[in-house]
């Protein structure tokens, strides 16, 4: 993808932005609950084009960003750097409207443009994916989707810490599951494939980080099993296996002179939980159970552990809606020693409908990333753990059903036990969104 990129001018970017407001982007309406959906949808809600049996959804968003910290450095370092940063956002959605099966494709897109150092921190975003459902007979169906992705890692990731550019990877998602319901037991079974493959990219010296050497597959076949004791109440069982299957051998952030590790590794997630719908006031789904990774490097030690997740959204009014969530998981890196990052995340978000046509949100999350497995090698003599902290708070301004716009705040924090590895990061974001 090749594009012409604006010079490293921010009055001309800003200039460029504003100018373009009144042309821009899309809104994707969602209302909180079904007396706000009702309400708003004749004024507020996008229509779309009808093509036969398909509607189409396109969107052009406009995000005007202004960013402290855009390499996401410890100031420790020295003068932070900021920028203003312009995102070029067109899209697209197409549902179909059929009363059997379901076919479905999406195409966003992110084309940022820095008014400062854009050599070193443009990007062009890409994301689609097609998604169908096939109803077998009326008690049971099979779901099947693939994805492509073409991404740019944030500059915080410690596997890139010393790369002059971003890094630039993509993904390909590919799943398939069947669904099938008898009497009051639900079964679901199926597999999700993900491919990552990343570009290698240079250091401010000219060296050549060896991002490739993270290439692999992740498959994860599963099974569910659950029992509805009510309608509005499901109590299940899950199993994941998990495989990661490596290209080659990966370089220590990117340098095989400080090591290599093969970082194949299996292992499963067993969950037991419980779905629950309370007359559509507080609907949520939470489970508990225990993850386990083993690596094929003997170097890299057996990670385990007590995993689950919780996802609750719950309406005090027609008007408010809160959703919270907790998430505990294993994830790849290329740390020395370290055999995997044991993940444990909360986040709350409120969401308050003002008037028809204005809504306020505010959140708030928090993550622990432990570096987990650590076995000590070199001046590496423990193990890094990072907190992650973060908060938002924004309006949205709805014109009509074609034009509306947001003023959000965002804020980033990690505060970690690892040597220059701290950052703040304040972001203010004007968007504007146009849709049909």
């Amino acid at each position: 993808m090749k594009l012409k990129y604006l010079k490293n001018n921010s009055f001309t970017l800003l200039l460029t932005g504003l100018m373009s407001c009144g042309t821009a982007v899309a809104y994707d309406s969602s209302d909180d609950s079904k007396v706000a959906s009702e309400r708003s949808k004749t004024d507020y809600t996008q229509q779309g084009i009808h093509a036969g049996s398909f509607t189409i959804m396109p969107k052009l968003e406009l995000k005007n960003e202004y960013i402290d910290n855009i390499y996401y450095r410890d100031n420790k370092l020295g003068k932070l750097t900021d920028s203003y940063i312009a995102h070029w956002k067109p899209g697209v959605n197409i549902n179909s409207n059929w009363n059997r099966h379901a076919l479905n494709f999406l195409l966003d897109t992110d084309i940022a443009q820095y008014s400062t150092q854009a050599s070193r921190n443009d990007y062009e975003n890409v994301k689609t994916g097609v998604n169908g459902r096939v109803d077998v007979l009326r008690d049971s169906h099979f779901d099947t989707s693939f994805g492509y992705n073409y991404l740019t890692e944030q500059r915080g990731s410690p596997d890139q810490i010393s790369a002059l550019t971003p890094t630039i990877y993509d993904t390909k998602v590919i799943d398939g599951f069947y669904s099938h319901t008898l009497n009051r037991v639900t079964l679901k079974t199926g597999v999700n494939a993900t491919r990552w493959d990343y570009q290698n990219v240079l250091t401010g010296g000219g060296a050549i980080l060896q991002m490739a050497t993270r290439n692999h597959w992740l498959y994860t076949p599963e099974i569910k099993v659950g029992y509805l004791i009510q309608p509005e109440y499901e109590a299940y069982l899950k199993f994941q296996y998990v495989n990661a299957s490596y290209d080659t051998l990966t370089a220590v952030n990117g340098t095989s002179a400080a090591g290599s590790y093969n970082r194949n590794s299996t292992g499963y997630n067993a969950l037991a939980g419980f779905a629950f719908d309370v007359t559509g006031l507080l609907t949520g789904d939470a489970s508990i159970g225990y993850i386990e990774r083993t690596y094929t490097d003997n170097r890299l030690r057996q990670i385990s552990g007590v995993n689950g997740f919780v996802d609750l959204k719950w309406r005090p009014t027609p008007l408010t809606t809160v959703t919270g969530s907790v998430f505990r998981n294993i994830t790849e890196t290329t740390q020395a020693g370290v055999a995997g990052v044991f993940a444990t995340g909360v986040s709350l978000n409120a969401e308050h409908e003002l008037m028809r046509n204005i809504n306020i949100h505010a959140g708030a999350n928090f993550t622990n990333n432990d570096y987990n497995g650590y076995v000590p090698t070199g001046i590496q003599q423990f193990n890094r753990n990072d907190n992650m902290y973060g908060a938002n708070v924004g309006a949205k301004y709805l014109f009509n059903r074609y034009l509306s716009t947001d003023l959000s705040y965002t804020y980033q924090n990690r505060a970690s036990n690892y040597t220059i590895s701290n950052y703040e990061v304040n972001q203010v974001m004007l968007n504007i969104r146009g849709q049909y």
